[in-house]
Parts: C-alpha cells; sequence; structure tokens
C-alpha cells in the first residue's frame, strides 16, 4: 500500500520521474537529472542517448557527463 501511495506521488518528466517526497516541494522543473530524486528505466534509454548526444554537440560536459552517469545506471541495473 505504502509503495503506491509513494507511485501515484511521482512527478513524470521526459525521461523518467521526480521521486522526491510530495511533501518537499520543489520549484525546479528541469534540473531534476542531477538530482538525489530523479529515478529513469531502461524504457527512456533512447531519450537519455539523445540529451546526451545533444550535450555532446553542443559541448556541455557537464550535462554530458550527467547523462553518462545516468545511461551508466541503467547499464548496471540491466546487467
Amino acid at each position: 500500500m505504502a509503495k503506491l501511495r509513494r507511485e501515484m506521488h511521482r512527478r513524470m518528466l521526459g525521461n523518467g520521474y521526480c521521486a522526491r517526497p510530495v511533501e518537499m516541494d520543489c520549484h525546479f522543473e528541469s534540473i531534476c537529472e542531477s538530482r538525489t530524486f530523479f529515478v529513469t528505466t531502461i524504457e527512456f534509454r533512447s531519450a537519455l542517448e539523445r540529451q546526451r548526444d545533444d550535450a555532446a554537440a553542443k559541448e556541455q560536459i557537464a550535462r554530458e557527463q550527467i547523462f553518462d552517469g545516468l545511461l551508466s545506471q541503467l547499464d548496471e541495473e540491466v546487467s
């Protein structure tokens, strides 16, 4: 039941969701990928790859590293 309640409060993002508890309000909607409460799954892999590639093309190294880290986490979960 608690798991279901937590799932109802997840905020969907374009490439995952924010698992930050509702009680901990957040005013930032576009910086989630580098935050503790960001959660993604294998279904968002292609979106994450596109975002990483976009960051690389724009030479946004910090942003590219964020997406590389997320992709590495997905690889670890799958294996």
